[in-house]
């Protein structure tokens, strides 16, 4: 399905830069597609093909158009998330097959306060919102101050037409993502559309008692950001394709003497292949063991640092694969007529997404390895954490 759906999206990728957000014609065929429930339970509709899947269909999309990949994958995974919240809040986000979810993890500003019955939130602001154009929900952090002095992180789910979109999403790639910057003036929050994020990261949110699959029972944080790795990996696969496919055209004509000539060229299509295809691979695998994972499994800080090191590790390959062959491609590669310049813009804005900084993920896995907590403290290595 999503190949059936490529053509459309990469006739419109012009389009997409230019409104700086997915043209409606490209979220309505995801939308009929149901591709956006690969991670949505069947109970409201959804196909439950779990996250490797979501993954693959990520990286098709992606190959048209990276921005579009990007948001299919926030939306997509959004739904999994709101998939943890307490029954109700559920019911009223699924009774519309065509909802769709945007988020914000921590929004600055004013930070919500309890008051009776629920949540008041007035002046909360955040950036980097991606597809909240399209979207009907917004789910969105926040710190609570308890009565008791503590303060504690919750998520949110806030219908969209409580919240003001400011636009001032002007980048240099993912230029269709509409990763705008959005403000909460004035929201009341019933105490159903909020979740703790303490029971979040243990597995231990309300959705988990209702839905059989074992990735609803996972941490939050063996999971996500899972949903956006596939941006990247599906436009640095288009970026070797339009490179392949140029360097076909300008090499086999020539004399064998000339070809041999090109030989560093054709070394750097080779080292690109085998980085974006090791790093498809490896991610791969990590959605493989969340797809197969039983209700209630647990992870040890090991495993989890790991999986955390392995998105950032496979993203900044296959940015290294995109710059090697952008600085193969020569003086061409400049025009904003060309193909691999906007692949090259589009996976090295992807890659500076925090979950996929490597000299952050890097440090956490060997703390990890040498038995350091995250406060320096040593939990000894291999510890099962929730």
């Amino acid at each position: 399905m999503a190949q059936s759906l490529g053509q459309g999206i990469a006739a419109r990728t012009a389009e997409t830069e230019e409104l700086r957000r997915i043209p409606q014609a490209t979220v309505s065929e995801l939308v009929d597609s149901g591709l956006f429930g690969v991670v949505t339970p069947r109970r409201w509709g959804g196909s439950e093909l779990g996250f490797g899947t979501m993954l693959e269909v990520q990286m098709e999309l992606a190959s048209s158009c990276a921005s579009t990949g990007w948001v299919y994958g926030v939306l997509a995974g959004h739904t999994w998330l709101a998939s943890l919240f307490p029954e109700q809040a559920q019911s009223e986000i699924f009774e519309d097959p065509r909802s769709l979810i945007a988020s914000l993890i921590r929004l600055g500003g004013q930070q919500p306060r309890r008051v009776d019955g629920g949540f008041r939130w007035e002046g909360g602001v955040g950036k980097f919102c991606s597809g909240i154009d399209h979207s009907n929900w917004v789910l969105v952090g926040g710190q609570v101050q308890e009565e008791d002095g503590s303060s504690e992180a919750w998520y949110f789910l806030i219908p969209a037409t409580d919240i003001e979109i400011i636009d001032d999403w002007h980048a240099v790639g993912l230029k269709g993502t509409g990763s705008k910057s959005l403000l909460v003036k004035d929201a009341s929050i019933p105490e159903h559309r909020a979740v703790r994020f303490s029971d979040l990261a243990k597995g231990l949110a309300p959705g988990a008692a209702i839905h059989k699959g074992g990735h609803y029972t996972l941490p939050y944080d063996s999971v996500w950001p899972m949903s956006l790795a596939g941006a990247p990996l599906g436009a640095a696969r288009a970026a070797l394709r339009v490179f392949t496919e140029a360097s076909a055209g300008r090499i086999t004509p020539l004399p064998p003497a000339v070809q041999a000539a090109n030989g560093p060229a054709l070394a750097r299509l080779g080292l690109a292949a085998a980085q974006i295809d090791a790093a498809t691979a490896l991610l791969l695998q990590d959605a493989a063991v969340v797809d197969n994972a039983h209700p209630g499994a647990t992870f040890t800080a090991i495993e989890k640092a790991a999986r955390s090191r392995n998105l950032a590790f496979a993203v900044q390959q296959c940015r290294d694969a995109v710059n090697t062959l952008y600085q193969a491609s020569g003086g061409s590669g400049v025009y904003l007529s060309g193909e691999m310049q906007r692949w090259w813009r589009d996976v090295n804005a992807a890659s500076q997404h925090v979950a996929f900084t490597w000299d952050l993920a890097s440090v956490a896995y060997g703390k990890a390895a040498i038995g350091l907590d995250s406060s320096g403290g040593r939990p000894g290595p291999g510890v099962a954490v929730k």
